[in-house]
Order: C-alpha cells, then sequence, then structure tokens
C-alpha cells in the first residue's frame, strides 16, 4: 500500500483530519502544519538522521512543545535529547501506543518506565492527580485513602511536586497539592474508585 493510498483511506475514514502531504524534513511542511501553536510532535521517520533534524527544527520553532521521537539505534537517543526530544522511544522495545500515550499520560508513562512489570490483560494503571482527590485529604496519608475506599486496588506509585518518583509507597506517605498516585486494579475495581472519588 502505497502513502497516496494510506493518505485517502485515512481521509475518508476521518474527513475532520487533517492531513498535510509533503516531506516532515522540510521547513515549510514542519511551519505549515502549525508546530509553532502545537502542543505535541511524534516523529517516526525510519532514518535517525530525519528524526534529529525533524526534532531540531520543531523546537527551534516551538520552545514549550512535547517532542516524542523514535530511535532506531540506542547511540541515538542521546543527540535526540540534546537536540531538543522530551522522550526517545525504541520500537524494539515499546510501541507507537506507549509513544501516543506520553502525550497524554507524560507522568504515567514515566512511571511504567520505573516498574519491570505490566499487568494482564484484566489489570490497569491509572494516574490519580491530588486535585481530584476530596479535599479532606489535604495533607492526610494513603492509609487514610485506603481505609476510606476499600476498593481493592492498590496504590503502587506517588509523585511528589517535586517529580520524584516513589515505588510502592509508604501507607504513612502525606498526600499534598501537585502530587500524584499511580494505582493498580482490575477493571471493576478502578471502575469503583472512580466512582467513589467523583
Amino acid at each position: 500500500e502505497s502513502d497516496l493510498d494510506l493518505i485517502q483511506k485515512t481521509r475518508e475514514s476521518d474527513p475532520e483530519l487533517l492531513i498535510i502531504e509533503g516531506d516532515a524534513t522540510d521547513d515549510a511542511i514542519i511551519e505549515q502544519v502549525g508546530i509553532s501553536r502545537a502542543k505535541a510532535l511524534i516523529t517516526t521517520l525510519p532514518k535517525d538522521t530525519d528524526n534529529l533534524f525533524v526534532v531540531l527544527t520543531a523546537r527551534e520553532m516551538n520552545k514549550s512543545l512535547m517532542i516524542i521521537s523514535r530511535a532506531s539505534d540506542d547511540r541515538s537517543e542521546h543527540k535526540l535529547r540534546v537536540a531538543g526530544a522530551n522522550n526517545v522511544i525504541l520500537p524494539d522495545k515499546v510501541g507507537g501506543s506507549h509513544m501516543a500515550s506520553l502525550v497524554t499520560t507524560p507522568d504515567l508513562m514515566e512511571f511504567l518506565d520505573h516498574i519491570s512489570m505490566m499487568g494482564e490483560d484484566e489489570t490497569t494503571l491509572v494516574e490519580i492527580q491530588f486535585k481530584n482527590l476530596p479535599p479532606d485529604f489535604n495533607h492526610k496519608s494513603i492509609l487514610e485513602l485506603e481505609k476510606r475506599y476499600q476498593t481493592g486496588a492498590r496504590i503502587i506509585g506517588f509523585k511528589t511536586p517535586e517529580n520524584r518518583i516513589i515505588v510502592n509507597p509508604a501507607p504513612e506517605t502525606e498526600l499534598v497539592p501537585k502530587s500524584k498516585l499511580f494505582v493498580l486494579g482490575n477493571t471493576s475495581q478502578i471502575v469503583r474508585l472512580k466512582e467513589a472519588l467523583n
């Protein structure tokens, strides 16, 4: 299937999706897609040198842009980060869905990089921000939270306001503004927890 066929099929399946055909390493194309006002960029070109060029150009055009780049060689990771990539993904290790998730839940994906296990199909890992907890839990402990909401889900990670990740936090860990919890459970446990918090 050619690029033109793929573009046509994508346009037919989602007419509202904006597709611009062109060379991603061309400054004019990068500018045309609106990189200066974009929130995130994922570059997955086959050659690391091309991804490096896109990262450099995009970072120059938008200093606050979230940039996620593919790399085929471990040695390219450092160069891409120096060029301005926030995250570099090696496809032999993770897939495209991981790259997309970095845009929407960067802290969650960063946490996944800190643990070696991945859950079964029924198991879900979710991110809960402090601002989504009931107001009376300000400066309360994880233990107090788990006692009130006995859903069976387990709090397996904590991110401090200083962005330090704690795996398997102590029950007495204090819940403070701008912190985050990472909760592991099966589908029904996570649903019960979300219903309780809402």
